[in-house]
């Protein structure tokens, strides 16, 4: 799966110190992405809902979206955007 595009959230988070930023993806997020992304923090993975959504917190960010989805998004401290390229990496391979 790919990165298509990465793109600052329209929520506004900056007023905190947050950044967020949505990626775009080229595929699904299934089970097993999610699980590998969970080794990123703490995953929440609600499987009994009708489309499952997940989070992985960390306290300088957090990752977020829906199984099946072709999106997420990325929430960061400001200073830690580092984590976006690990999300990618995991995304990617």
């Amino acid at each position: 799966m790919k990165v298509t595009s990465v793109r600052e959230s329209i929520e506004l988070c900056t007023e905190s110190g947050w950044s967020a930023y949505d990626l775009a993806l080229d595929g699904k997020v299934d089970k097993g992405k999610i699980e590998e992304l969970g080794t990123l923090g703490t995953l929440t993975y609600l499987g009994m809902l009708q489309q499952p959504f997940y989070r992985v917190e960390q306290p300088l960010y957090m990752i977020k979206g829906l199984e099946g989805a072709e999106q997420l998004r990325v929430a960061m401290l400001a200073g830690e955007e580092e984590i976006l390229d690990r999300v990618k990496e995991i995304l990617e391979k």
